[in-house]
Order: C-alpha cells, then structure tokens, then sequence
C-alpha cells in the first residue's frame, strides 16, 4: 500500500473488538515511533502501554475517550530531556516531537490492520493523577489502539469531509 492510501484507510475508531492486539504487532507499532524524527534528535517521548486489567481501568475510569480498547497508548514528553529554543524563550518542542512519535505509530497500527484514535478530550489531571506520572512528565494524548468493530467502529461521516487545498494552502 502507498504511504498515501495507508493515510486515507487511517480513521478514528471508537469502538474496539476485545481481541487482542498481538505482541508482535503492538512492538512493530512502538517501534515506529521510536524512529520517528524529534527535533535535534532529543527523543523526549515517553510512551505508556496500557493493557493490563488494572491499567485499562484507571485509564476507563479517568476518561471515556479509552473507549474499549484492549490496549491504550499514552504519551508524555520528559521536560528534562526536551529540545528548547534559546531564540524563542518558552518554546520547546514536546508537543511537537510527540505528535510526529505519534502520527508514526498511528500510521504503523494501519498498515498492520489496526485503527487507533488521537484523543485529547480530557481532563489531564484526572489521567496524571491515576496514574502517578512525575512531574516531569507530561501528557500529550491518549490513543485506544485495536482491532475495530466491523459493525461501530467506522468512520464517523466527518472524516470524509476535507477542505479544499485553495483554503488551506498559500503560495508565498
């Protein structure tokens, strides 16, 4: 498959089957991630697999965006191993570098058969708490990675709705 057609199959999933993701798969998806580019090559991300019985619920019990996924990915950037721009004080580059980690494993998970969702619609205080994250370490997003439900876990209708190059796009 073309890297464009893996990133049209791409959606996000809300409803998981309860099958396993295999070990083989999730390490291949981890792996993307550890190769993806972050700036000056500080690797700052720090991704949590969540897929004991016991993460699963505090990750279910701190947000509804895990929906029922048999494996729930969270990723933080470490604050003290972060790139930050000495000619933009305030600026550094976690976000940013776990975002790209992040867009890697979503496109790996695909190609392997599997859907995830790019969640963000929390409280972060809720998830740091329950699972005890340093201060350190800072939360970026939570994806629910598994096999989707051929019946409810489709597309929503949204996510075929893109604007038009000439909206987004500005020659200089």
């Amino acid at each position: 498959m073309s890297v464009i057609d893996l990133m049209k199959e791409r959606y996000s999933c809300r409803c998981f089957l309860e099958r396993q993701v295999e070990p083989e798969k999730l390490e291949a998806v981890l792996n993307a991630g550890r190769i993806a580019p972050t700036a000056v090559n500080y690797q700052p991300q720090r991704v949590y697999v969540i897929q004991s019985d016991e993460g699963l619920a505090k990750i279910r019990q701190a947000t509804r965006m895990a929906f029922n996924a048999p494996v729930v990915l969270m990723f933080c950037y470490d604050d003290r191993v972060v790139w930050n721009n000495k000619r933009d004080p305030g600026y550094n580059s976690g976000e940013m570098d776990v975002s790209i980690v992040a867009t890697h494993m979503m496109l790996a998970a695909t190609e392997l058969g599997l859907q995830t969702l790019w969640a963000r619609g929390y409280a972060t205080k809720d998830i740091v708490e329950a699972f005890n994250l340093p201060e350190h370490m800072h939360l970026v997003c939570i994806m629910p990675i598994g096999y989707p439900d051929p019946e409810k876990g489709k597309p929503s209708p949204k996510h075929f709705d893109r604007r038009s190059l000439e909206e987004q796009v500005t020659y200089l």
